[in-house]
């Protein structure tokens, strides 16, 4: 027995190895464990200790990855993988000075690396540096020219730079290296619609759809982009707005504080003005609530504060933010025409530009009312459309809708309007976008 319980026993250079295997298989939960018996007989193995940390941040435990890996680096200073991976936990914690620090001391070990100027580059990005992020960029290209992502990454910049021709260039490159790669398509049809090149970024589309024909994305802006001609679907579908705002729900309050939106304020705002002070009494509805930037301004008049979204990922961001009584995952008009008589105020920010007909939304909000119930919302305005236009669908994917059909929407599905402003939501491409936010009173 004593003879086969020693056949048993592994190497410490085997058991890494196979904890290794066992991480790269997408599995860190049974790597850790594997990690963990090492460094119960070797506490100080640099390896185990420096993969443990990557594991347990690919976990989510964020501090002890970094706690892991600089026990790694404290032991091996030299380590360069280690120090590369040390700033890439700090930049997605968004230390960004701390993962700079790493990234050049790992440069300087390693002038080469590719993937750590690359790193650089992003989180000297963050930091709005972007001559030196482009710098990093295309020094990480000089050493890899068919690196995907750092074309992205350059053009980023450089679209961000106002160098829009360069910009192009760099999501062409991105796309004749790494031709099935969705997010150079995404990057150069954007870029081109930003442009006011909406022919060409339909062209874009459809490359694209041959490697992907069931994307919803892809289908959606196809049909943004292919214009008048064209019918435009009612509504953006739930897979397409599932996709979009399931990606975007990790940086989507970044990104739209530095585009200034204004649509949570404004909407809290017009509730104020139609409710007066605060009493916390009614039941407020937060539809399509996002991550929940509404929550804190209309906590203060809600005795019950509901969400409801169709993103999982906004509604675990809203859950993260707190201030709600219950969160809800659903299709907007569906979900409300269950709820009977069941608020005193419906309110959505910059939800609404994601449906053309607003008629059935507003029939299910009006169902969903309980007597005077208000509803506040915001959309983007059609500007110099036709004088018989209802709503358009832009290539960049939003409806926008003419103030005539907001009102007489709204009328058909029974409320009084009591406030309709002109506002601006927010900016993008450097320009004002056009809005309405409406207050409305059920009749």
């Amino acid at each position: 027995m004593a003879r086969k319980t020693e056949r048993q026993k592994i190497s410490l250079n085997d058991a890494l190895q196979l904890a290794i295997d066992t991480h790269r298989q997408g599995q860190p939960r049974l790597a850790s464990q594997h990690y963990a018996a090492i460094l119960e007989v070797a506490p100080r193995h640099p390896d185990a200790l420096h993969y443990m940390g990557v594991a347990q941040h690919q976990l989510g435990h964020h501090d002890a990855a970094l706690r892991l890996i600089g026990n790694a680096l404290e032991i091996a200073p030299d380590y360069v993988d280690a120090r590369n991976n040390l700033g890439n936990v700090q930049k997605e914690m968004g230390l960004f000075a701390e993962a700079e620090q790493s990234y050049r001391q790992v440069l300087a070990a390693r002038p080469d690396f590719a993937l750590a100027h690359n790193n650089l580059g992003v989180v000297l990005r963050a930091q709005d540096r972007l001559p030196e992020a482009a710098e990093c960029y295309r020094a990480a290209l000089a050493i890899a020219p068919t690196f995907a992502q750092g074309w992205i990454n350059l053009g980023h910049v450089l679209k961000k730079n106002g160098e829009e021709k360069e910009a192009l260039s760099a999501y062409r490159n991105a796309i004749l290296h790494s031709p099935e790669n969705p997010e150079a398509y995404r990057n150069l049809a954007r870029a081109l619609v930003s442009q006011g090149r909406r022919e060409e970024a339909l062209e874009i589309y459809r490359q694209w759809e041959k490697f992907e024909p069931d994307n919803p994305v892809v289908r959606h802006h196809i049909a943004a982009c292919e214009g008048a001609g064209a019918a435009a679907p009612e509504r953006a579908s739930d897979a397409y707005v599932q996709t979009v705002f399931d990606r975007f729900a990790g940086s989507f309050d970044g990104v739209l504080e530095k585009l200034g939106y204004r649509a949570p304020s404004l909407c809290g705002d017009m509730a104020a003005q139609l409710l007066g002070a605060p009493q916390a009494a009614l039941d407020i509805l937060d539809a399509g609530c996002g991550t929940g930037l509404c929550g804190p301004l209309l906590r203060p008049f809600a005795r019950r504060l509901d969400g409801v979204d169709l993103s999982a990922g906004m509604l675990a961001k809203a859950r993260e933010r707190g201030g709600y009584d219950a969160l809800h995952e659903g299709e907007l008009t569906a979900w409300l025409q269950q709820q009977r008589q069941a608020w005193d105020m419906i309110v959505s920010a910059d939800t609404l530009c994601y449906f053309g007909s607003l008629d059935a939304v507003f029939a299910a909000a009006a169902g969903a009312l309980r007597g005077d119930g208000h509803l506040v919302f915001t959309v983007e305005q059609t500007v110099d459309a036709a004088p018989d236009a209802m709503s358009l669908l832009h290539p960049h994917g939003r409806y926008s809708h003419a103030e005539h059909y907001v009102r007489a929407a709204l009328e058909q599905a029974g409320f009084e309007v009591r406030e309709l402003q002109h506002i601006t939501l927010r900016q993008e491409a450097g320009k004002p976008v056009a809005g309405l936010l409406a207050g409305a009173r059920k009749r």
